[in-house]
């Protein structure tokens, strides 16, 4: 059976400093939703641009629709739509995941590890009264 350091040491960053109630644990704190928020932000801007960039051409579509005169000018457009958000979304996705893998190495590199030169932060250990 591991003990508490074995136990603590096998994790990638080191959780003790995460947990404990202090000022080290009060920046990493800070640090990490100061990511999240930035973060959000930055994925709201992403959907946001894509929301109204897809508006704009299915505003186009329809257009083009309106103006098709025989069934086989319908079929075209429609494909050509279909094709064109298909592709969309494909991209968007792909600038989704990309960014998912920003946060994540930058939320990584954040993160105190083991390998850090400061000495580990000691908790009092609080047990319960005996009755």
């Amino acid at each position: 059976m591991m003990n508490r350091n074995e136990f603590f040491s096998s994790f990638p960053v080191d959780v003790r400093a995460l947990w404990d109630i202090n000022g080290k644990s009060f920046d990493y704190a800070e640090k990490a939703y100061r990511a999240w928020l930035e973060a959000a932000g930055e994925m709201q801007t992403q959907a946001i641009a894509f929301l109204n960039d897809r508006l704009a051409k299915d505003s186009e579509a329809i257009t083009r629709l309106g103006r098709c005169r025989s069934p086989a000018e319908v079929l075209s457009v429609q494909a050509d739509y279909a094709g064109h958000v298909f592709a969309d979304l494909v991209n968007e996705s792909q600038k989704i995941a990309a960014s998912f893998g920003k946060f994540a190495r930058v939320g990584a590199a954040a993160a105190p590890t083991h390998e850090s030169k400061e000495a580990p932060v000691r908790r009092a250990v609080h047990r319960a009264a005996a009755h």
